[in-house]
């Protein structure tokens, strides 16, 4: 129901997009290159695909590929991926970019965007690209027509599509070299097995300045996941594409096989131990970032969050009424390959809750409660990121960030250390009780109502952990 109101009130707004692909990509694609002897053989040192290479006719429809992938297909069109170029969240921010972008620096990562949410129509150099393009977003045959990249960051892909027009499939490019013939042929591609292959998108800086915005790639690149060693290294395919209900595949649970069928055994699929599934969820839980049809997704995207972290309090013993009460609650991420929170860290907000109340209920101390109007109090800490524009001020619209003026984000297998203090009243019945809860919201309530409008939705807080302990007097 929001969702169906928001993409109401977009597509009055922006139904056509008008894009001008005014710089050449090439000159800010991509952001890192791999040592030669640690890429595969399709992480090339040619030309990237720019703005008029391709044609968006020359691309299949996701429905066409539903044919005789309706599996996939089903778990793709309700996934980020589907909603990339519809998302609201996105439009209201990339056309608020458009319009108030000074300078070159600006205007041209505003358009970098479009490379990514929309990788079609950049490569078509299209500049009319509707919201409701049923080629908009990450589709299937982007994604399997990516035939190399050069490197790592901001879309550095080079794409060999078939002929849509003409019925003319091409080659598919994935991770089987055995599919059944049919409109198009299939090659395998190590590229499409690791997490470069993400990091073309998943890995974004300042198509301007330089300045590091989305660091997902590299977070896992340096992180304790990636060893280096084929058999022991985790990459991103390993916990998104092996999630499925009852699975969330993070790196504090199992990630078992997905046995299955790419293509109907009727139409000469075969019967493989492992298939890639396609919810892409990641932490997205809200009816912004998911397709209106999403039916799984949201649930998914939970049980990835209530496997992410862990906390725990620590408390001495030995306090009596009047004492100032000193507690530790350490957060460690057990569960993401990449910092904690990832992604568009500006927006992304984790922060704890805490409590202390005594026998009777009666509150002791609080922090990290949210008011009627969705605001976190001042007193929480939030682990996220801030940008700060050129006059060193904090700024949300990374077009105009310059630099970073903190990240207190947690790395994988990291933890941070948070120390609280309150005084207990002369007059408290114990025992104490203590009580922690990390949260999480995809962006802050009052950022979604200015874009949006006021109660247009409500973003959901969903609870990753908890913890609480009990202390005697």
């Amino acid at each position: 129901m929001y969702f169906k109101s928001i993409f109401g009130i977009l597509s009055m707004v922006f139904l056509l997009s008008s894009v001008l692909f005014a710089s050449d990509p090439r000159e800010w694609s991509p952001t890192w290159k791999l040592p030669p002897w640690k890429a595969p053989e399709n992480i090339v040192n040619q030309p990237i695909t720019v703005p008029g290479d391709v044609k968006k006719s020359q691309f299949f429809s996701p429905i066409s590929c539903g044919a005789c992938h309706p599996d996939i297909f089903k778990m793709w069109s309700g996934s980020t991926h589907a909603n990339a170029w519809r998302n609201p969240l996105f439009q209201a921010l990339y056309n608020l970019g458009k319009k108030t972008a000074e300078g070159e620096s600006q205007k041209r990562n505003v358009e970098s965007c479009v490379r990514c949410h929309f990788p079609i129509g950049h490569s078509s150099g299209e500049e009319n690209l509707p919201l409701d393009d049923e080629k908009g977003g990450v589709i299937c045959d982007f994604c399997h027509s990516v035939r190399a990249i050069t490197g790592v960051g901001n879309a550095p892909y080079i794409l060999s599509p078939g002929n849509a027009a003409i019925m003319e499939g091409g080659t598919k490019y994935g991770p089987f070299n055995d599919c059944p013939e049919t409109i198009h042929e299939n090659q395998y591609s190590e590229l499409h097995t690791r997490s470069e292959f993400c990091g073309g998108c998943h890995d974004v800086s300042h198509a301007g300045n330089d300045l590091p915005i989305e660091q997902t790639y590299t977070e896992w690149r340096q992180g304790p996941y990636n060893t280096n060693d084929p058999k022991t290294t985790v990459h991103c395919q390993d916990c998104h594409m092996r999630q499925r209900p009852g699975f969330p595949c993070t790196g504090s649970t199992e990630r078992p096989d997905n046995p299955g069928v790419a293509t109907p055994e009727i139409m000469g699929g075969k019967k493989r131990p492992h298939i890639w599934t396609h919810y892409f969820v990641g932490g997205s839980v809200t009816p912004i970032s998911l397709p209106p049809n999403s039916e799984i997704q949201p649930q998914l995207a939970i049980e990835r969050l209530k496997n992410a972290a862990t906390i725990q309090i620590i408390v001495n013993p030995g306090y009596k009424a009047g004492d100032l009460l000193r507690f530790q609650v350490d957060i460690k991420n057990t569960g993401c390959g990449h910092y904690l929170p990832t992604g568009l860290t500006e927006m992304r907000q984790m922060w704890l809750k805490v409590s202390v109340t005594d026998a009777d209920g009666k509150l002791v101390y609080k922090v990290g409660d949210v008011d009627e109007k969705g605001n976190i109090d001042d007193t929480a800490v939030i682990y996220h990121t801030i940008f700060g524009n050129e006059k060193g001020e904090p700024t949300l619209h990374v077009w105009t960030a310059t630099h970073v003026i903190s990240d207190n984000r947690i790395p994988p297998k990291g933890k941070k250390e948070e120390r609280f203090v309150c005084q207990i009243p002369t007059d408290i019945k114990p025992p104490l009780k203590v009580e922690t809860v990390l949260q999480y919201r995809s962006a802050p309530q009052d950022v979604v109502d200015a874009l949006l409008g006021e109660k247009t939705i409500k973003l959901p807080i969903i609870e990753m952990t908890n913890a609480s302990t009990e202390l005697s007097l």
